[in-house]
């Protein structure tokens, strides 16, 4: 496959002193604060010095470019000067190869390939396979009494991946690969950077390995066997001249395919059940939804018919975003708004902090579905208002299927239980590397008196 050597180049540390920022200490710098508050850092930084300033975080020196007119610029990428690959060398050790972390004709030709995993029928039948895996899951909740629902998702959702992703059901190998992946993640917010031993980014480093290994076992087996689960998709992907995918090129994109669908449906149904559990009426209203469709599994032909569970879904991924923030390097000297941006410049680009800005969504902390009615539109005032995939080239390819996984839990979800949440135990969120309530957010649930009903 072809490849752009000028966006893998080696790039020198340009001098940004000329761009304001506060004054820390080096390595240092905002590194703590942001990690405790990070939108609360955005806006400070916005308030003192404008939509452009310089900020030390985790031992990098960024050039922070805030509001959606720099999310339209840094995405579409008009001139062909901001690469994905070079800004997020960060994040390399764990998910060097993945599609966000390809540029220009490289990264077209690998989603040309990729595309065939997305397309219809592969997603009606990743849907079926949701649904069956689902129901046995969700059987098992208990009721009556707390329960963590963080943790509790989280761990649905890491088997459901095993089963639908990777057709894996052996109890064994699926604690195995749950337990290396947690690992990978949690790498992402290291503050030391270089996988030492004893490290974040060590332990991150390892389990990709081990992540790596398992996935190397599978490969050759689906290409003969072939299979209904995503991986086995990928495993016999071809280009337009009829070539597969090497082994090292479907383990680079699975391992980073896992990590992004995790995070953004977690987060998201983490996020949804927050907010039904504090709101009855809403909850119900979704529940009235639901209750028009067929009992039972959401069928593909019915999603289109939850649009309050689809505004939902998308005030969670505005209230909780889960990648904040993304960063770009500068392949050419640049301008934005009147600041020199040097070759070499790594530049930050912040959708999360966008979709809390008040100017474009009024009162931000407020949970409001109603804000994507056609009467309000408020994600429409701005291209860029609303972009928690992204955008332009490298717009999130798994959107559509982040949706499907999303509804499909909902929907079974409430036609079991009724879910409720104590005041004292409202929590507090953490907002990196993913959102998470720092609580594990304990919910209760109830059986509905329909449930029975429910296969």
């Amino acid at each position: 496959m072809e490849t752009n050597s000028a966006f893998s180049a080696r790039l020198a540390r340009p001098q940004l002193g000329h761009i304001p920022g506060p004054r820390t200490i080096p390595f240092i710098g905002k590194s703590i604060g942001f990690a405790l508050d990070p939108y609360g850092t955005y806006f400070e930084q916005v308030a003192r010095f404008g939509d452009v300033f310089r900020m030390n975080v985790f031992g990098e020196i960024w050039a922070v470019l805030a509001g959606p007119d720099a999310l339209e610029h840094v995405y579409l990428n008009r001139e062909q000067i901001f690469s994905a690959q070079n800004g997020l060398k960060a994040f390399a050790p764990l998910f060097s190869g993945g599609l966000l972390h390809r540029d220009d004709l490289d990264h077209r030709a690998h989603r040309r390939v990729m595309q065939a995993a997305f397309r219809a029928p592969a997603l009606k039948n990743y849907l079926h396979l949701m649904n069956g895996e689902i129901t046995r899951l969700l059987d098992d909740w208990p009721t009556g009494a707390k329960m963590k629902f963080a943790p509790a998702i989280k761990e649905l959702t890491l088997r459901l991946g095993a089963k639908v992703f990777m057709g894996v059901e052996d109890p064994a190998e699926v604690t195995r690969i749950n337990a290396a992946f947690v690992q990978e993640v949690a790498a992402t917010s290291a503050l030391i950077r270089k996988p030492l031993p004893f490290t974040k980014m060590g332990r991150g480093v390892a389990a990709r390995e081990t992540l790596s290994n398992d996935f190397r076992r599978l490969i050759a087996k689906r290409k003969a066997t072939g299979g209904d689960d995503f991986f086995s998709q990928l495993c016999i992907a071809q280009n337009e001249d009829g070539q597969a995918w090497s082994d090292n090129d479907i383990i680079d994109h699975f391992n980073f395919l896992l990590m992004a669908a995790h995070d953004a449906v977690t987060g998201a149904l983490t996020a949804m059940i927050w907010a039904l559990a504090q709101d009855e009426h809403l909850q119900e209203s979704v529940y009235a939804e639901i209750a028009q469709l067929p009992v039972g599994p959401v069928s593909y032909g019915d999603l289109d018919k939850l649009d309050l569970t689809d505004r939902v879904y998308r005030e969670a991924l505005r209230r909780f975003t889960p990648s904040a923030f993304t960063a770009r390097a500068v392949m050419a000297d640049t301008q934005w708004q009147g600041h020199h941006l040097p070759r070499g410049t790594k530049v930050v680009i912040c959708p999360g902090p966008v979709m809390m800005t008040p100017e474009i969504f009024p009162h931000p902390d407020r949970f409001d579905p109603d804000r994507y009615t056609p009467d309000r539109a408020e994600d429409r005032v701005h291209k860029f208002a609303w972009s928690p995939f992204g955008g332009g080239a490298h717009k999130c390819i798994g959107l559509h299927f982040s949706t499907i996984q999303v509804k499909a839990f909902i929907v079974q979800f409430l036609q079991r239980y009724r879910v409720g949440m104590d005041v004292p135990d409202r929590p507090k969120w953490r907002h990196i590397p993913t959102p998470i309530p720092t609580n594990g957010l304990p919910v209760t649930l109830w059986r509905r008196q329909s449930a029975q009903q429910t296969p």
